[in-house]
């Protein structure tokens, strides 16, 4: 299991809802936190994790000219949606799928989705989904007047920026980065200026040595 034992803390949504008939009704949802769901990566001291859910590599190494540095990949939705059959080829290994991502491509695409779980589920490309929105550092509130889909794009800058920080707190994976791809402009400047590396998918294919078709 990617969680461990119990449930650490709740988050309550409170909002009005109108029914069909009418009526004003108060609806409250309550949302688990942890702070214990691992990080998937087997050089990280920090998370207490099975050695059978270490999904990514120890030496991810890097193919790409733009990034020197070993590290793993962080994909947003619509590079899932769009770029499925580049996902499936073997050029991209060691990428974290966000939880968020996860549950926007099974609501948008049923077919996409059993796509992208059938990669998740061989471990040869080492594909490992982190449980963002139940990990208390990474999980967000949607801010008044923000879009569903601008506060899921923070979600997954957040976690960028939290395995960022989780990873470099542990000796053995210092120097270990992380770097979002998106096709989303906007979102990858605010990734930039937020101190995450952002790179456009074709911008990263483009830049690595013989990537297979």
């Amino acid at each position: 299991s990617l969680l461990q034992e119990s449930w650490t803390m709740l988050a309550q949504k409170t909002f009005i809802k109108k029914t069909r008939r009418g009526n004003i009704i108060k609806v409250v949802r309550e949302h688990y936190l942890r702070d214990d769901i691992w990080c998937g990566s087997p050089l990280c001291q920090i998370c207490i994790q099975e050695q059978e859910n270490w999904t990514l590599e120890k030496k991810p190494g890097s193919r790409s000219s733009l990034v020197a540095d070993p590290h793993y990949l962080v994909v947003d939705t619509n590079i899932v949606l769009d770029q499925i059959d580049l996902l499936e080829s073997d050029g991209l290994a060691n990428v974290i799928i966000l939880h968020t991502v996860l549950e926007e491509v099974r609501h948008r695409s049923s077919p996409v989705y059993k796509r992208l779980k059938d990669i998740i589920a061989n471990p040869k490309r080492n594909f490992y989904v982190f449980v963002n929105e139940h990990r208390k550092e990474t999980y967000i509130e949607r801010l008044a007047g923000e879009s569903a889909n601008d506060r899921n794009d923070r979600a997954i800058r957040v976690a960028c920026k939290w395995y960022k920080e989780h990873l470099g707190a542990s000796a053995p994976t210092k120097g270990l980065g992380m770097v979002m791809l998106s096709d989303d402009k906007k979102n990858r400047e605010l990734g930039v200026e937020e101190g995450v590396v952002s790179y456009s998918l074709r911008e990263y294919v483009k830049s690595m040595e013989q990537f297979p078709d």
